[in-house]
């Protein structure tokens, strides 16, 4: 059906088709140049002034909920069901594949320095995980959500992390892995 769509001419004033699959998230590179387009077919990956396809990332998938990029745009993390994977961007290769959510992955974040990939699932309880991004391994749960953690974002200095889901936002402290604040 994706290819399909290719073949498809683009509605009237439509300049490109980005993406192919049902489309869930979308993220620009932090220098620009790229433009990320996650869906369920994989991620698609495209040079943001050209709109032509630089590679498509994909893997064992149950569609890209959630997207970010390092702060210096080398790696991606992508929410792929209950799955996170980091993904090099030059080369378009997995790097590592993070597993232990148990429900599916709404939102992904990099900290300041692009060391921690914060992670956020909605299930019946639902976590935000900590990762180390050169190892893939686990650093941090933090529980206490109720709902689907729609959205996080990291502090400049990258010691708290804000996570939010529905009416509330909460603050972790990421160095001791506590709740600061609700």
């Amino acid at each position: 059906m994706a290819q399909e769509s290719l073949s498809q001419p683009l509605p009237v004033g439509a300049k490109a088709r980005l993406g192919q699959g049902t489309i869930e998230a979308v993220q620009y590179s932090p220098d620009g140049t790229r433009l990320a387009v996650g869906s369920s077919v994989g991620i698609w990956l495209y040079d943001a002034q050209t709109h032509e396809i630089v590679s498509l990332l994909t893997g064992p998938t149950g569609g890209v909920l959630s997207l970010a990029f390092s702060p210096d745009g080398q790696t991606l993390a992508s929410g792929e069901g209950k799955t996170v994977r980091l993904w090099d961007v030059t080369t378009a290769t997995l790097r590592h594949t993070m597993k232990g959510h148990r429900g599916w992955i709404y939102s992904v974040a990099f900290s300041p320095d692009g060391k921690t990939l914060a992670s956020g699932d909605w299930d019946t309880d639902p976590t935000v995980r900590l990762w180390d991004v050169t190892t893939g391994e686990l650093r941090h749960t933090f529980e206490g959500h109720a709902y689907r953690v729609w959205s996080m974002a990291f502090s400049p200095d990258g010691h708290t992390l804000a996570s939010a889901e529905g009416k509330t936002v909460r603050l972790w402290d990421v160095t001791t892995a506590t709740l600061r604040h609700t």
